[in-house]
């Protein structure tokens, strides 16, 4: 996820969550928070508290955000892995993994809507050392079609939670668990398909560090073996690779064909 993406996810979050953009650019954010935000993300729960008992008017904070890692320029720098991103991701979490939208259409005009099933989906690579990755898919309930990097489809389209005068829905063929079948079975097909070089050098890496380890122990008393075993235990779990992938949200967009 790069700082683009980043940025872009920020902006969505604040601008669905009800903050005011005091400023922006392509790599600064100010906002005003809401009290549910501040309540949220600020870590003030005294405040809140001594304001419920005593009336007084409340007054959240300002945020202040950079997403240009090199020169903060005296504000927060969020990137992926940055704590702030990650509260972001779980307040997006907890707000809801599910949600129904409705493109909206030309007034008055008798639109047919498609239904798509949106996924987004955190791959994790995972060694001695972590990558995440986030995906987003989507599946047309109708033919099956599916597409990567669906919230690029989505970022130009208007979408609400009513749907249009006179606009009328298609019906799905395909349920969504059945959707979120066919998505699981892309990312894997994808991955086995690709060439992890990040997995080859962990392995020869933990090969060599048990390797180490049996010439360390190998003249060591048998009361050692305890010790070897939990130790070579260690090494096998600290390099083993393995994918993770975790389905963070989604919903259902209804869409004109276009």
């Amino acid at each position: 996820m790069n700082q683009a993406k980043v940025h872009r996810y920020i902006e969505r979050y604040l601008t669905t969550s009800g903050a005011q953009f005091l400023s922006r650019s392509p790599e600064d954010i100010e906002v005003q928070l809401t009290r549910e935000l501040d309540e949220e993300l600020m870590n003030r729960p005294f405040y809140w508290h001594y304001l419920d008992k005593t009336g007084a008017t409340p007054q959240p904070m300002q945020m202040r955000m950079t997403t240009n890692v090199e020169n903060s320029n005296g504000f927060e720098k969020v990137h992926f892995g940055s704590p702030r991103l990650h509260q972001f991701f779980s307040s997006a979490l907890n707000k809801g993994r599910f949600t129904r939208l409705y493109e909206q259409t030309a007034p008055h005009s008798r639109t047919a809507l498609y239904p798509w099933l949106c996924l987004n989906v955190r791959i994790s690579y995972t060694c001695h050392r972590r990558r995440d990755e986030l995906r987003s898919f989507g599946v047309q309930l109708i033919n099956g079609e599916t597409v990567d990097n669906f919230m690029d489809v989505l970022r130009n389209r208007n979408v609400q939670s009513s749907i249009p005068e006179m606009a009328f829905k298609m019906a799905g063929l395909i349920q969504p668990k059945s959707a979120v079948a066919r998505i699981k079975q892309y990312v894997l097909k994808e991955l086995s398909s690709t060439k992890h070089a990040w997995a080859d050098e962990a392995v020869r890496r933990m090969e060599d560090d048990l390797l180490l380890l049996d010439r360390f122990y190998q003249d060591q008393e048998a009361s050692d073996q305890e010790a070897y075993q939990l130790e070579q235990i260690a090494i096998k779990e600290q390099y083993q690779p393995a994918i993770e992938l975790n389905f963070i949200n989604g919903g259902v967009f209804y869409l004109q064909s276009s």
